[in-house]
């Protein structure tokens, strides 16, 4: 993996429509993999925080293969589920998860940019996402669009990879990414694409400073939550009335 800086917003959006178109049809295996099976209760836990409601409209941020926008169905089976992707190889996955579950007829998959929601203010009951912060140009920028599109009193709710600070956990989290992580992306013939992850975790920020973007961006009550050990850290936040 090359580290070198992307000079422009748009340098790290083809780089990263790269790595995803390349590694669709074997994410969601990895994930399970990379996460030791533990990535469903991460995800289940995440869609508690937005306190959904039956027959309310979420919108899914980053869907990739729709495996987040499934787990909502699977809590309240009335919801309708806009889910929004900039990758076509992973909307096709999740285009075909949805379709196997039976629940098309409740998911809008779109192609879209995070970065610039193609919806009006105040248009879904809450928002979600799921491990693509680290992948998007401007953290800042997407938590701003997605509380524009939530209505006020609505939840805001993000799951990502985080950086432990338990003493011994976090020297074997790092030895786990930089080493071994490496090794599976070879496995899987794919060593660039996988090298990725280590190296967006390396440049992600500590979840309490992303904590301070989601304050300054004025979500009330704003806070985080880390699971297992800190690997991965789930922040939520409700939109305000005066935005």
């Amino acid at each position: 993996m090359n580290t070198k800086e992307f000079t422009t917003h748009a340098d790290k959006e083809e780089f990263v429509q790269g790595v995803f178109s390349n590694i669709a049809k074997h994410y969601d295996l990895m994930n399970t993999v990379l996460s030791f099976g533990q990535d469903y209760f991460w995800r289940k836990f995440a869609v508690k925080q937005m306190d959904i409601g039956p027959y309310q409209r979420v919108l899914d941020v980053a869907c990739g293969t729709c495996v987040f926008t499934k787990e909502a169905l699977r809590q309240e089976p009335t919801l309708m589920v806009e889910a929004l992707d900039f990758n076509r190889e992973m909307l096709e996955q999740g285009h075909l998860r949805m379709e196997m579950a039976g629940l098309l007829d409740q998911v809008n998959l779109v192609q879209g940019d995070a970065m610039a929601l193609p919806y009006e203010d105040n248009t879904f009951d809450s928002a979600m996402s799921g491990f693509a912060m680290r992948n998007v140009p401007d953290i800042e920028q997407v938590l701003r669009e997605m509380q524009r599109v939530v209505k006020p009193g609505g939840k805001v709710v993000v799951l990502e990879l985080a950086k432990p600070s338990m003493i011994g956990f976090k020297q074997i989290y790092h030895f786990y990414f930089t080493y071994i992580l490496p090794i599976i992306g070879k496995l899987s013939k794919d060593n660039s694409s996988y090298a990725w992850l280590p190296e967006s975790l390396r440049r992600y920020p500590h979840q309490s400073e992303i904590l301070e973007i989601w304050k300054s961006l004025g979500y009330e009550a704003a806070t985080y939550y880390e699971l297992t050990g800190g690997i991965v850290a789930v922040h939520v936040g409700t939109v305000p009335d005066n935005i």
